[in-house]
């Protein structure tokens, strides 16, 4: 196909500034960006009428409805512009929509995505790791060049990072287990890098669940019982060596302590009551307790304050949460700023039981397609988001939103068109 006709191909160029979205994911935030405001900017100027009856999917309709919400809560909160200064993060819900959704997604061009971002993945994990090596080279030590500072090159969350490499390593995995590989040998060598790239991340949350989820792909979709005792064995063994490198050792130790002093923890509206933390037991607040505080005082005073129905907002939240941590002697310098790491809370927290509960709708709605689709890379993508959501507030950064609802929406458009195809089917029969 020559040159002009590419560029009169518009479902074409649809397809290439959507492959270019989910190549540039692993990088910069700024390098995103470019290629989403390219996609949304052509997709807009020639976004088809027929496409429009995808706004029926709940698919579509949630991201609508989340970003009104969050408008809606940036407009009643009393520090109205910090609300409103939010809201252009919640505005890629919007445009992941509609770039998604003026496309036809057929298996061919969904395969060629995932293909494309798993090779993406690998190349920006390679990056790394020179760029970990050269670092050695002039001196840094290796303990120092692991979790945030091993992705600080893309100024990225070592976490985030760790979720890209996982949706890859189940798309690879996947792949090689049911023989959909013509290279057997680059596939194999890509997945290494990306295990690689995991262990470097150290996300103790992501390496948990991956592991899980890799013994539940072993198990379920390898059919030879020798080849399923084959896997399980190899798997155990880099489980068991990964754990006990010194590095990732150290942050499963730290960051999983808990003593009944916090266990004990109860929050107060009361001042007299109240429970100063002291500095030496500040300095010893684990990962893990950091979360359960978080977690203790978001729900008791979110109750206390009568914010159940509604939250704070989204432009006062932090306030608050602040301003409770500061009670417990938990700020200032310490945790101030700190969101309550925990993507649900955060929900509760900012926008009220109602929203919380539609978001937990979503999530439902997007497990029942998935199994009843039998659409495993799916699914895996789901577990490990939704586990990942009881630590981090992945929602509320500019590569978390763009991870979670550009794959998620993109696995259940697929199937929104399956299923319309299969109605109509049924229909003229």
């Amino acid at each position: 196909m020559g040159i002009k006709k590419i560029f009169l191909d518009k479902e074409r160029i649809k397809i290439y500034l959507l492959i270019l979205i989910v190549v540039t994911i692993p990088y910069k935030i700024n390098i995103g960006n470019a290629a989403l405001i390219l996609a949304i900017i052509y997709n807009l100027l020639f976004f088809e009428r027929k496409n429009f009856q995808k706004i029926k999917s709940f698919s579509v309709i949630f991201p609508i409805t989340f970003f009104l919400a969050s408008v809606l809560s940036s407009l009643m909160s009393k520090d109205y512009l910090e609300g409103i200064g939010q809201l252009d993060r919640q505005l890629l819900l919007l445009l992941i929509v509609i770039i998604l959704a003026n496309i036809q997604l057929t298996e061919k061009i969904i395969e060629k995505v995932l293909k494309c971002f798993f090779f993406s993945t690998i190349i920006g994990t390679l990056i790394l790791l020179f760029n970990l090596l050269i670092n050695i080279i002039y001196g840094a030590t290796f303990k120092n060049l692991t979790f945030h500072d091993f992705t600080a090159l893309y100024d990225q969350h070592p976490v985030y990072y760790a979720l890209y490499l996982s949706l890859s390593i189940f798309y690879g995995l996947d792949r090689l287990i049911n023989y959909k590989v013509k290279n057997k040998v680059a596939t194999i060598t890509g997945l290494l890098i990306l295990f690689f790239g995991l262990v470097l991340c150290a996300s103790k949350a992501v390496i948990f669940i991956d592991v899980i989820i890799i013994a539940i792909l072993i198990l379920y979709r390898i059919e030879h019982t020798k080849k399923k005792i084959l896997y399980g064995t190899l798997l155990t063994v880099i489980a068991i060596g990964t754990i006990n490198l010194s590095f990732v050792k150290e942050r499963f130790l730290d960051g999983l302590t808990l003593n009944d002093q916090i266990i004990s923890f109860t929050p107060s509206s009361h001042f007299g009551e109240k429970k100063n933390f002291t500095y030496l037991e500040k300095t010893k607040i684990s990962d893990l307790e950091l979360r359960i505080l978080f977690l203790k005082i978001g729900i008791y005073h979110l109750i206390d304050d009568d914010k159940v129905l509604f939250g704070y907002g989204q432009g006062d939240v932090q306030d608050f949460i602040d301003y409770h941590l500061f009670t417990y002697n938990l700020g200032p310098n310490w945790f101030e700023g700190f969101n309550v790491h925990n993507q649900y809370l955060h929900i509760l927290l900012t926008y009220g039981i109602f929203v919380l509960i539609f978001f937990m709708t979503y999530l439902i709605f997007s497990f029942t397609k998935a199994i009843r689709n039998k659409d495993h890379l799916h699914l895996f993508f789901l577990i490990s988001m939704c586990f990942v959501f009881i630590f981090e507030v992945s929602l509320f950064r500019n590569k978390g939103i763009i991870f979670f609802y550009f794959f998620n929406t993109l696995f259940l458009l697929k199937q929104y068109r399956f299923e319309n195809c299969h109605s109509r089917n049924t229909r003229s029969a």
